[in-house]
Order: structure tokens, then sequence, then C-alpha cells
């Protein structure tokens, strides 16, 4: 039972970086979804950084938590320096509760709302889904769940 705990924060690192993984190629390709999400963001806020700057930086955090969630522990654990594993998962589970609560706070305080479009005919619509918003709900608990299971690695680096 205590080997099976102990695999529950990698598959949570795992997850969230499944997730974010597989959005790189919508946000870095200018996807018609990608698109549509930070220009409805810019057009509501009048900050023209939301497009195209918007998707880039929020797909390197992404990157970035992926990393620190996975590659950067799992080069830990195979040269030695297990210890640290922690604290590398709670930094990029800081990252990604950073980017979900903001995907959350924009999905429902703003006009982008719950459900995005999914499926495009050209420029055109075609089908809309909240898949996108519950995907975000279900990697922010994955990483608040890795803040609070690594939270006391990093704390014993803190002293």
């Amino acid at each position: 039972m205590h080997t099976l705990l102990s695999l529950l924060p990698w598959a949570a690192a795992l997850f969230i970086s499944g997730v974010f993984l597989d959005s790189l190629r919508f946000k870095f390709t200018g996807h018609p979804t990608t698109r549509h999400i930070f220009e409805t963001l810019r057009a509501w806020s009048k900050i023209d950084l939301f497009y195209p700057i918007g998707p880039w930086v929020i797909g390197l955090g992404e990157l970035a938590a992926s990393l620190l969630l996975i590659a950067v522990p799992a080069a830990l654990v195979a040269f030695g320096g297990g210890e640290i594993v922690g604290a590398a998962q709670f930094a990029g589970a800081l990252i990604a509760f950073g980017v979900m609560s903001g995907a959350i706070g924009f999905h429902l305080l703003t006009p982008l709302g719950i459900k995005t479009p999914v499926q495009w005919s050209g420029d055109v619509i075609v089908r809309s889904s909240a898949s996108l918003f519950y995907a975000a709900c279900a990697t922010w608990a994955c990483a608040l769940y890795l803040l609070f299971v690594r939270w006391p690695a990093v704390s014993s680096m803190i002293g």
C-alpha cells in the first residue's frame, strides 16, 4: 500500500504534464481554438498582449512546469539527486497551479465562458465543449495535491 501511495505524486505529475504537453501543439501553431481563446481575452481586456504573445507565454510556462514535474525529477533519480525530487515537483506544481488558476478564472469570469470551440470548419465553429475547462480543473486539483504532498521536501530544504 505504501508503494502505491508513493506513486500517486508521480501519477499527478504525469497527468499534468500530459495535459500541458498535448496542448503545446495548439498553442505553438496558432490553432483556431487557441486563437479564439486569446483573441476573446484580448477583446475583453483591451490588452493586446493576449494575442499573439499569450499562447507562447502560457505554452512556455506549461513546458517549464512539465520539465520540473517529470524530466528533472527523473534525471535526479537517475543521477543520484533523488532527495530534491520533491522540490522540483513542487516548483512545477506551483507553475501549473498558477497557470490553471488563471485559466479557470478566465473561463468563469470573462466572456470566454466554460464552453470553448473544439471543432472548426474553416473559420466557422462547428462544435463547442467544456472539455478544456474540465481539464483545467482536473489539472488544477492535481497541482494543488502536489503542492501539499511535496511541501515537506521544500520545507526541509528551507530549514
